[in-house]
């Protein structure tokens, strides 16, 4: 998702913004309105995903490998808007070197090309990928590709399968009005909890032969701030192959 993993804008990585969009409507059913009556504003995103010019979020990322890596910190700032194939977007660049460019509108927010910093021009999605779909509510679900981003071969090379292995994502809204607690003690609320699921035939090791490994990825998104907090675990049988998990969390 270039590389995009669970969202599609965050990852080399799928997107995070700590400013709220415009609301239609008056309290308490503005949240209906904005995603009934077409009032999403697609240089803004909405009160999930605010994509405001100029905000700027920073992640602590951490690792629970099998074998050990080191923390990072990831930047996303979004970049003034621009107009691609006749739409208006968002542009997100991650500090890693990628911008995303983001449609925004009453069916949700999609991702329809991405640039490095060595590409001269975006390069267009193949099919807009989708990094969180309306209707908001439980239940709602949709589909993007993926591939596994902390699974790596032990002995052989090319060592990361994110080169040549790739699945089908189902993702799902779990909960509406999560409670999400950061590293600080500080909690976060009303957030929506969204759960991705994919699954790779493997072969593992000669006990175990080929296995359905898979890769699970979590994320919250909080009103008025975006995504907030995620998590990717990439676990496999000991053997050939090594996983782990990520976790990526709002530093305030």
């Amino acid at each position: 998702m270039k590389a995009a993993l669970a969202p599609p804008g965050v990852f080399p990585l799928p997107h995070f913004q700590p400013e709220g969009g415009r609301v239609c409507g008056l309290a308490p059913v503005w949240l209906a309105l904005a995603l009934l009556s077409g009032c999403a504003d697609p240089d803004r995103g909405n009160e999930w995903f605010p994509l405001r010019e100029g905000d700027e979020q920073t992640l602590a990322v951490t690792y629970a490998m099998d074998e050990p890596r080191e923390a990072e910190q990831w930047t996303l700032r979004v970049q003034a808007h621009a107009t691609f194939q006749e739409q208006p977007v968002a542009v997100r660049r991650h500090s890693a070197g990628i911008s995303y460019f983001l449609l925004a509108d009453t069916k949700g927010i999609r991702r329809v090309a991405t640039q490095s910093d060595l590409d001269n021009d975006p390069t267009a999605d193949a099919e807009p990928v989708w990094v969180l779909k309306a209707p908001y509510q439980v239940g709602t679900e949709w589909t993007t590709p993926t591939v596994p981003y902390l699974l790596q071969r032990k002995n052989e090379h090319p060592r990361d399968l994110k080169y040549t292995h790739k699945a089908q994502m189902i993702w799902r809204i779990e909960a509406v009005d999560d409670v999400v607690k950061l590293a600080d003690g500080s909690t976060l609320s009303p957030c929506l909890r969204v759960r991705g699921e994919a699954r790779l035939n493997l072969y593992t090791d000669p006990v175990n032969g080929f296995t359905d490994v898979p890769l699970i990825s979590r994320e919250w998104y909080c009103k008025g701030l975006g995504l907030v907090k995620l998590e990717r675990e990439e676990k496999v049988p000991s053997g050939f192959l090594v996983g782990g998990l990520l976790r990526a969390e709002w530093a305030r």
